[in-house]
């Protein structure tokens, strides 16, 4: 092996602000949240969509294991929101009696995620038992799902 590939030394060396900053990596991650984004607002894909009979039957879900499914998912809403709330006042603990302001950025940035996981949990429950697939968040929110005549105006 010659010397020369054993100490290499060029330009790079010394002077690489291409290599200091990351602009390759920073290139592909935008690259790569370009392409979610873009996938994120796409119009969906045409097709007739699947209905709550049909999804029920292709997985073989009886009613009675709907039933409980829908129990099970109640369960994990409560649980998540229990720790919602405790990472919440544990995160004012950590703010007050400890002083320590990223305690309590991460306390609510948990307290975010339990919420999320809450409200994906009570989602999917509420259409197991109002039996329709692909609700909105304002049915979600009023509690029912809403009519062709409530759909018409929006």
């Amino acid at each position: 092996m010659p010397l020369k590939d054993v100490v290499k030394v060029s330009r790079k060396t010394f002077f690489n602000p291409r290599g200091w900053l990351g602009y390759d990596m920073l290139k592909t991650q935008f690259k790569t949240s370009w392409e979610v984004i873009k996938n994120l607002y796409s119009p969906p894909q045409a097709g007739t969509p699947e209905t709550f009979e049909n999804a029920s039957s292709r997985f073989k879900l009886t009613d009675t294991q709907l039933a409980a499914i829908s129990k099970n998912f109640r369960m994990y809403t409560i649980i998540f929101v229990s720790c919602a709330v405790l990472t919440f006042l544990f995160s004012f603990y950590l703010l007050f009696t400890h002083g320590t302001f990223a305690g309590f950025v991460i306390g609510i940035s948990t307290t975010a995620v339990f919420l999320a996981y809450a409200f994906r949990y009570s989602f999917w429950r509420f259409e197991i038992t109002h039996r329709k697939l692909g609700c909105t968040f304002k049915e979600w929110w009023s509690g029912k799902p809403l009519s062709k005549e409530d759909t018409r105006h929006d």
